[in-house]
């Protein structure tokens, strides 16, 4: 069954007012207050009272707040989500193509996974497709039996590279919930032949949880509005695509080593 089975019983997710962010034009760019609230919540939306379409307002906020992230062998740092990609002819990747992409964290199968990631959306989806849909990593955690957490939390699991993010290994390993209780998971990188009873009934436990619709929480974007966010605190996934011309971009990065807001 898919993650995303139950995802239009989900509820809107309500985003505390020093999360949202109206930008008139470059002169108001605020990346303290962006900062803090991604260390307080996890989540920033910012909306452009004007067009850029190649993203350079996100680009800047992110290289000034943290440090952007790598997300090829070909050193590219914005990564067009669109049917066909780029080019209109990539279709490795999920992201890439019409379906469903279920939930996962962006980047799981790096050695050092980026610790957020971006969106700015060029064009929304404007016959209903493509929603986003969030779970929140605290919320399965405080659900998981102490068994599951013990085996997700200490256990290695062999994760398998995507050929189109491949830089140098296939394959690494690496624990599902690191010390911070923020997750590593994508459900097809998981090579579950390596995996003890043990450790495939605590897998089998945590898909159950984050599959639940009163655990998921759904965030529509709209055109020049852009999306950051935590990307250990909060699994994401993304409803199949019904309108061709929707177009994001995404970047990913990493933020100073620094204790979470209160």
């Amino acid at each position: 069954m898919s993650s995303l089975y139950f995802s239009s019983h989900a509820m809107p997710l309500r985003v505390p007012s020093y999360c949202c962010f109206e930008l008139g034009d470059c002169s108001d760019v605020d990346y303290e207050s962006y900062k803090i609230a991604l260390l307080k919540k996890g989540i920033v939306l910012i909306h452009l009272g004007f067009s850029d379409d190649s993203a350079e307002v996100m680009e800047d906020i992110v290289s000034t707040i943290g440090l952007v992230h790598e997300h090829d062998s070909l050193g590219r740092t914005i990564w067009d989500v669109r049917i066909g990609g780029e080019t209109g002819n990539e279709a490795l990747a999920i992201s890439h193509s019409d379906r469903e992409f279920f939930l996962h964290n962006d980047g799981a199968f790096e050695s050092e996974m980026p610790g957020y990631f971006g969106l700015f959306v060029v064009h929304a989806d404007m016959h209903g497709g493509g929603e986003n849909i969030l779970v929140c990593a605290d919320r399965i955690i405080e659900s998981l039996s102490d068994k599951t957490f013990q085996i997700l939390s200490t256990n290695k699991f062999k994760l398998r590279v995507p050929e189109e993010f491949r830089k140098s290994s296939d394959f690494i390993e690496a624990s599902l919930i690191d010390e911070s209780h923020g997750f590593r998971y994508r459900y097809d990188i998981i090579e579950r032949g390596y995996c003890s009873s043990d450790e495939l009934k605590a897998l089998h436990e945590l898909e159950l949880k984050i599959s639940l619709p009163h655990n998921m929480f759904k965030v529509r974007l709209n055109n020049n509005q852009i999306l950051l966010l935590d990307n250990r605190r909060y699994l994401h996934a993304r409803t199949g695509i019904k309108d061709r011309k929707r177009h994001l971009k995404r970047i990913r990065f990493n933020m100073p080593a620094t204790l979470r807001v209160a």
